[in-house]
């Protein structure tokens, strides 16, 4: 309901630092990259955390419950960190990392933490953190119900105006089960770029097309870059009795 009198609000001008609890038996060493367990407490992050930044401080919760100590924690800002392999073709990539030390850019079973803004060095990148995931972007195609055995040669999911990277595909079936789909009728579902295969994943009788409202990924990318005027597309290639029913492609990128 409105207000009726006035009131006092916590204003937070730092926009930088915030304070997490840290998980139990959990030590973190400043620098570390911070992410946050199922029940959001504080940790060195893992490959399947969600990252939320890097320590500012040391926090050794090492002998306590979760929530009996807190840290700070830099949850915006550019730092300098080692990726290996890292030139200036990278800049603007997405960075992922494996551990809390461990950048790269290999985005499958790894934390998104930011982007490239900067090479310095072979190897040496300036990281701008993307804690609250901003920079990525997200297209999504409806594949219509296609007649058993019907394909999609190549269908214009995407046109690109600047430079951009391409992070990971899914697919979301929207109907009950698939039908047909077997070792002798598979589906196969391929997306490309100017620069060639961008991921293809081929459903039979042992990698099952997902069951409905169920999403699957569609594997590791090759060819992530895209500049300005590439087109992603999409094709879908059934055998004889395959048809997939109604279903969503998924795909993220900066």
């Amino acid at each position: 309901m409105p207000l009726t009198t006035n009131i006092e609000v916590d204003h937070y001008i730092d926009q930088e630092l915030r304070t997490f609890q840290i998980a139990a038996a959990k030590h973190i060493y400043k620098g570390a990259l911070v992410g946050l367990t199922a029940t959001g407490y504080a940790q060195p992050l893992t490959a399947s955390d969600k990252c939320i930044g890097i320590a500012y401080e040391e926090g050794d919760n090492t002998s306590g419950a979760d929530g009996a100590l807190s840290l700070r924690v830099f949850t915006i800002g550019d730092f300098g960190f080692t990726l290996a392999g890292a030139t200036l073709a990278d800049v603007s990539r997405p960075v992922f990392a494996s551990a809390d030390d461990t950048l790269t850019f290999t985005a499958a079973s790894n934390a998104y933490v930011g982007i490239a803004q900067d090479v310095v060095s072979t190897g040496e990148i300036i990281l701008r953190l993307d804690t609250a995931q901003r920079q990525i972007k997200t297209v999504v195609h409806a594949v219509e119900n296609l007649a058993a055995g019907a394909d999609i040669a190549a269908r214009a999911m995407l046109g690109f105006d600047t430079d951009a990277w391409l992070i990971s595909a899914r697919v979301v079936n929207q109907t009950a089960a698939a039908v047909g789909i077997d070792n002798s009728n598979t589906c196969a579902i391929t997306l490309a770029t100017g620069a060639g295969t961008v991921v293809t994943k081929t459903y039979d009788a042992t990698t099952v097309f997902p069951t409905a409202n169920v999403s699957d990924d569609l594997g590791a990318l090759s060819n992530q870059h895209v500049g300005n005027g590439d087109v992603l597309t999409l094709a879908v290639t059934n055998g004889v009795t395959a048809d997939p029913g109604t279903f969503l492609v998924i795909v993220d990128y900066v």
